[in-house]
């Protein structure tokens, strides 16, 4: 393992460090999510604290409001897009996020400078108000009323999992995958690492809005240290 260079990650908006901020910015009145705020945020993260400490480099392709469904499309761009030497000399994070959300691939959406986002979230759609096609909306609707339910979580999360853990089988590179917003476990998989993030986390690590901030994400950072230290 000591060719590893690179560390990938995969997530929500745990993963991307939502409600992280530099103090000096938001100071002046910035909001977490703006460019300027871009540095901070990727360094205080708890996948930027690992890169750091590790001397890796770093990618993270979560974005918030991600479904597994739409974490392992992002693995898909990634797997596309890197040659086998840079997949080989790499660490997968997967932050495992809400088994019930769903997201869809939006032709007409792109965000970011790399093109791999064209997902739009259920998640987004409670706040999207006249923003998004009101088509969106009835899609969720019937997703909720026709199809959500106990079974398709499972099946998401089960899938999710497995997928993750044949990139590591195939490639023979380290992943470690854990619940953020995920309940279910799978123990019996290789690549799970049941961390108890929630339960190591106390109320004074969240922001506001109910992601980790900066205590937050070192105490998950410390957690994960452990791991990739008995990995490398």
């Amino acid at each position: 393992m000591t060719d590893i260079k690179n560390l990938v990650s995969f997530g929500c908006s745990w993963t991307y460090g939502d409600e992280l901020i530099d103090p000096k910015l938001e100071e002046e009145g910035y909001e977490f999510h703006h460019r300027f705020n871009e540095e901070y945020r990727t360094n205080n993260c708890y996948t930027g604290l690992l890169a750091n400490h590790f001397n890796l480099t770093q990618e993270n392709l979560s974005f918030p409001g991600s479904s597994l469904q739409s974490m392992q499309w992002a693995l898909m761009w990634w797997l596309n897009n890197r040659s086998d030497e840079e997949i080989k000399n790499s660490i997968i994070l997967v932050g495992l996020t809400g088994e019930d959300r769903v997201s869809w691939y939006d032709p007409n959406y792109e965000e970011g400078d790399d093109g791999w986002n064209h997902y739009l979230h259920s998640t987004w759609l409670e706040y999207a108000g006249p923003n998004v096609d009101t088509g969106w909306h009835e899609l969720k609707k019937y997703h909720i009323t026709m199809s959500a339910c106990d079974g398709l979580s499972k099946l998401n999360y089960e899938t999710a999992v497995r997928m993750f853990d044949g990139v590591a089988a195939k490639y023979q590179i380290p992943v470690i995958q854990f619940n953020t917003v995920a309940r279910l476990k799978m123990n019996q998989i290789d690549t799970f690492y049941d961390l108890g993030v929630k339960e190591t986390l106390q109320a004074e690590d969240y922001a506001p809005g109910g992601h980790p901030n900066r205590e937050g994400h070192k105490k998950i950072y410390n957690l994960i240290k452990r791991e990739i230290e008995n990995i490398l």
